[in-house]
């Protein structure tokens, strides 16, 4: 099987997105915040914007905008979850959100595979393992991508599907949402510090999943 990572942005207080995520607020309400150091590695002409981090800011925009890069360089597809793409397919339209790699929907409700902005859209329905082993073959030996939502997120870990982890810390308390991981989820999860750089608008942690030789 490919290399697995898991790709996710969130506050600092454990939210993903905001509450109430829906079609008009896909990161809900004041979840744009979670976002906002991806849409500003995008557009390097962005407006001018308060600088959090305390280093020089071409330095620290130059961070950022690797991060977004490293989500790409080695990934051959992705893996997300229904509620994602539904929030998500409006607002990208015929972008190339994926970069042109295949994309595998975790969901419930069948539907028929499409394509759009350089992707192929395919909705699995029997789980995220099966998500993530047709994502692999698509890959070939690329690596694949789990991004969105925070759900998928989780039962991919516990499933022990996920070889990396990387997360992308906004500095916002947020206060209510979508967490990455709730109080209580049963099942541990092992990491191994692998890097740590600070941002314009994140700081971005990478981690290894440690598994026992036996």
């Amino acid at each position: 099987m490919s290399h697995v990572f898991l790709e996710m942005s969130m506050t600092l207080d454990g939210f993903t997105a905001g509450q109430g995520v829906s079609l008009e607020r896909p990161l809900g309400i004041d979840g744009d915040c979670v976002h906002e150091w991806l849409r500003n590695s995008v557009f390097s002409g962005a407006a001018p914007r308060d600088d959090r981090s305390g280093v020089d800011d071409r330095e620290s925009d130059e961070v950022d905008r690797r991060a977004r890069a490293a989500m790409f360089e080695s990934t051959g597809a992705f893996v997300i979850g229904r509620r994602t793409f539904d929030v998500g397919e409006g607002p990208w339209g015929d972008d190339p959100v994926f970069g042109g790699r295949p994309c595998f929907v975790v969901t419930s409700r069948e539907r028929e595979p499409f394509s759009r902005g350089g992707s192929r859209y395919e909705f699995v329905t029997g789980g995220v393992r099966e998500a993530v082993g047709r994502a692999s073959a698509a890959a070939s030996a690329a690596s694949v991508c789990i991004m969105g939502g925070a759900d998928v997120a989780r039962q991919a870990l516990a499933a022990d599907l996920v070889d990396e982890v990387r997360l992308h810390l906004a500095p916002f308390l947020l206060g209510g949402g979508s967490r990455l991981f709730p109080d209580a989820s049963g099942h541990r999860v092992d990491l191994g510090p692998e890097s740590v750089e600070q941002g314009a608008l994140a700081t971005h942690l990478r981690y290894r999943v440690l598994r026992s030789a036996g």
